[in-house]
């Protein structure tokens, strides 16, 4: 039993240490593929679907969604990766991201997924939704 609990508070010092959290990673399983099913199931239409290149970015996958008449794109970042994960919590504090020298803003980062665009996007509010409850 003294053992078990070593390895029990090893593990959890371990898991702390490493900058991890639970509620981080809880999507980062899933694709923006999946997004745009949850967005679909939410109700909210989607116009058309291409392929993203996640690289300008340095994001692991992305996907362009043209939801009521205005394009967003949906990025994945890997958090298993520590310097997408320290990415990520400067785009959550700075609460925009560069591209090509120009501030897109961000309103919100969930777990491994950032969505950009919304600003000009109608349905802003109920992308949103989804994407707070993705996981």
């Amino acid at each position: 039993m003294k053992r078990y609990m070593l390895t029990l508070v090893a593990v959890a010092a371990v898991l702390f240490s490493s900058g991890c959290s639970f509620t981080d990673n809880r999507n980062n399983y899933l694709k923006p593929s999946d997004f745009a099913i949850a967005l679909h199931k939410a109700g909210i239409k989607i116009e058309q679907v291409n392929p993203l290149s996640p690289i300008p970015l340095n994001a692991t996958e992305a996907l362009e969604l043209k939801i009521a008449g205005s394009g967003i794109g949906v990025y994945k970042f890997d958090r298993t990766v520590r310097a997408n994960r320290e990415r990520l919590e400067r785009i959550k504090k700075s609460k925009k991201i560069y591209f090509n020298c120009i501030p897109f803003p961000i309103y919100e980062v969930h777990g491994s997924f950032i969505v950009v665009g919304l600003d000009k996007n109608r349905e802003k509010h109920r992308i949103l939704e989804v994407l707070r409850n993705f996981k």
